[in-house]
C-alpha cells in the first residue's frame, strides 16, 4: 500500500503542466529540493529555473522534492518511509546530488530534515562515497553560507544559469572528493572544506551573474493550481535593484540592475497563454521597468490580464494602474517601510507620505479600493514617533483615497550581510514586540484595517541565521531534531552554549 506522501505526490503530479520525466540511465541523478512545503516552493521562479536547465542538459535528469505537509510528515515518521521525489518516487538517498534552493534563513532548519527524512548524514564530514552530494544555491546561502558550510557539500553563488553547466561537467562521473575538488576550482562554487584562507577563514568566491538575461528566458516552466500564484503565468522583468535601500539584499546579491528587453518579456507572455490568461511581472521593482507602460498596455493588448509583483510609489504610472484596474485588480501593495519621511530617507527608501499618497488615491479612482501597506520596526534610527506615525499615516490613506479596507504588514528589522545596514544592532525580541504591539494597539479600532504582523521572535532566529557562523551548524541540526519549533531552537542554543545576543550587536 502506497504512503500518505506517495499519494499526495501522485495527485499533485497528475495536476501539473510542464513535468519532466526522464530515464534516470548514464545520467547525474539530481533531486533538486525547496527547503519547504509543496505550495511555497512552487511558487519560486528560481527553483523552475534551474529544474528546467538541468533536465535540459542530456547529461542529468533532475527531479523535484519538498518539506511534506503535515499529515504527510506524521505518516513518513508512523511509517520510517524515507522521502521521495515527485517525478519517480525515488528515495532521495538514491539520487548522485541533492541540491537545494534556498530563498530564507528560516529554511535553513529545513535543510537538516530534508537530509534526516532521507537518511543521509547531516553533517558533510560524516558523508562517504555512498551518500549524495549535497548541494546548496538561491539568495539566502549565497549572503551568508555559513551557519549551514558542515551541513552543505558545495554552494552555487549568485545566479545559476551559467555556472550550472560547468558543475555538471565538474562532478559527472567523479567520485566524491575528486568532484568536490574540481568543482571548487569553478568561479561562483564554495566549497567550505577546501575553500580556506592560510588562516582557516572561509575563502568564498565571487557571486555569479549573467550579463544578459535576454540570453536566459525566465518565466514559468511547472504549472500547479496548488500554489499562491496558481492562476498566473510568471515572467521576470529584471534583476537587481537601483534603488539601494541600507537594508536590503537585492542590490548586492543581484548586483548589478539588469532589464529584460520588452520583446523578450512578450515573447514569454504570448507563450504562457496558451495555459494562463495573467501573467504576473516579477522583480525587485517592476513599475521601474524604463519600458513598463508599453509592456503592460501590449500585455492587455493580447488578451490577458496582468499583475505585478512590486510597485514603487515614485514611478508607478497611469498606464500602467489602468493596465492593472482593466485586469480585475481591486488592491495595491505598496512598502513605505517607515511612518514618517525622516526615517524612510535615513533607511535609503526615499519616498514621500505625498507620493504614496497620490498613488493610493489614482489607484481609488479606477476601482482598486483595497490597499497592503508594508513596513518594518526596529530600523536603526527609529524614534517613538516614528512608530506613532504609522497609525497616523495608515488613516490618512483611507481618508484621502476612500479605501475600504488597508492590510497593514508589520514586522521586525533584520539585518544583513552584504548590506549597509549589515553592522547594525538588532533590537531584543522584548522590544521589538513592544514596539509592533504598540502598532498594533494604535490600528486595533479601525475597522477598515487588517493586521498581518510577524513574529519577532522568529525574526530573532532569523537575524541569528542571517549574520551566524560555522557554530550554528550543530545548533540548526539539533533544533530540528528537536522538533524545530522555537522552544526547541532555544534549547537548541543553550545546549551550544551560544546566545543570540552574541550574532545581534552592533559591529565594529
Amino acid at each position: 500500500m502506497p504512503s500518505r506522501l506517495v499519494e499526495t505526490i501522485s495527485r499533485r503530479v497528475a495536476r501539473e503542466v510542464g513535468v519532466v520525466h526522464k530515464d534516470h540511465g548514464g545520467r547525474l541523478r539530481i533531486c533538486l529540493v525547496y527547503p519547504n512545503t509543496y505550495r511555497v516552493g512552487m511558487s519560486s521562479l528560481g527553483l523552475q529555473t534551474v529544474y528546467h536547465l538541468l533536465n535540459a542538459d542530456p547529461r542529468a535528469v533532475c527531479e523535484r522534492a519538498f518539506v511534506p505537509d503535515e499529515p504527510d510528515l506524521a505518516d513518513l515518521a508512523r511509517t520510517r518511509a524515507p522521502l521521495v521525489s515527485y517525478e519517480s518516487q525515488t528515495p532521495l538517498r538514491q539520487f548522485d546530488v541533492i541540491a537545494f534552493t534556498v530563498s530564507y534563513e528560516l529554511d535553513y532548519l529545513n535543510i537538516a530534515r530534508v537530509l534526516r527524512l532521507s537518511g543521509v548524514p547531516a553533517a558533510s564530514a560524516d558523508r562517504t562515497s555512498r551518500d549524495p552530494l549535497v548541494l546548496a544555491g538561491g539568495a539566502a546561502v549565497s549572503i551568508n553560507s555559513e551557519p549551514v558550510a558542515d551541513l552543505v557539500d558545495l554552494f552555487g553563488l549568485g545566479e545559476g544559469e551559467e555556472v550550472l553547466g560547468e558543475l555538471l561537467g565538474a562532478v559527472s562521473g567523479r567520485r566524491r572528493d575528486d568532484a568536490l575538488a574540481a568543482a571548487s576550482a569553478i568561479d561562483g562554487v564554495y566549497v567550505p572544506a577546501i575553500q580556506r584562507g592560510v588562516d582557516g577563514a572561509p575563502s568564498r568566491p565571487r557571486r555569479r551573474h549573467v550579463s544578459d538575461l535576454d540570453a536566459w528566458p525566465t518565466h514559468s516552466r511547472l504549472l500547479t493550481r496548488e500554489t499562491e500564484f496558481g492562476d498566473l503565468f510568471l515572467v521576470e522583468v529584471s534583476r537587481g535593484c537601483g534603488r539601494g535601500c541600507k537594508f536590503c539584499v537585492t542590490p548586492s546579491c543581484y548586483w548589478p540592475l539588469r532589464w529584460r528587453s520588452a520583446g523578450r518579456i512578450l515573447e514569454s507572455a504570448r507563450a504562457g497563454l496558451a495555459w494562463r490568461d495573467a501573467i504576473g511581472l516579477v522583480g525587485a521593482a517592476v513599475s521601474d521597468h524604463p519600458e513598463i507602460d508599453e509592456i503592460a498596455r501590449r500585455i492587455i493588448g493580447l488578451g490577458a490580464r496582468l499583475s505585478a509583483s512590486s510597485l514603487r510609489a515614485d514611478s508607478v504610472s497611469d498606464a500602467l494602474l489602468d493596465a492593472l484596474a482593466r485586469s480585475g485588480a481591486r488592491s495595491i501593495t505598496i512598502a513605505p517601510e517607515a511612518g514618517t519621511e525622516r526615517l524612510r530617507d535615513a533607511i535609503g527608501k526615499s519616498i514621500s507620505d505625498a507620493q504614496i499618497l497620490d498613488v493610493l488615491v489614482r489607484a481609488a479612482r479606477l476601482g482598486m479600493r483595497e490597499a497592503k501597506l508594508y513596513f518594518m520596526v526596529g530600523l536603526p534610527g527609529e524614534r517613538e514617533e516614528d512608530l506613532q506615525e504609522i497609525a497616523a499615516f495608515v488613516r490618512r490613506c483611507l481618508q484621502a483615497a476612500g479605501l475600504r479596507r488597508v492590510t497593514v504588514a508589520a514586522g521586525a528589522f533584520v539585518p544583513k550581510l552584504d548590506t549597509p545596514f549589515a553592522r547594525a544592532p538588532m533590537l531584543p525580541v522584548a522590544e521589538l514586540s513592544r514596539r509592533l504591539r504598540a502598532v498594533r494597539e494604535a490600528l486595533r479600532r479601525e475597522r477598515r484595517v487588517k493586521l498581518a504582523f510577524e513574529s519577532a521572535s522568529w525574526s530573532q532566529v532569523e537575524g541569528v541565521l542571517s549574520r551566524g557562523d560555522r557554530r550554528l551548524g550543530p545548533v540548526i541540526v539539533d533544533a530540528e531534531r528537536r522538533g524545530g519549533k522555537l522552544a526547541a531552537w532555544r534549547a537548541a542554543l543553550t545546549e551550544a552554549r551560544l546566545e543570540a545576543d552574541e550574532f545581534l550587536q552592533p559591529r565594529g
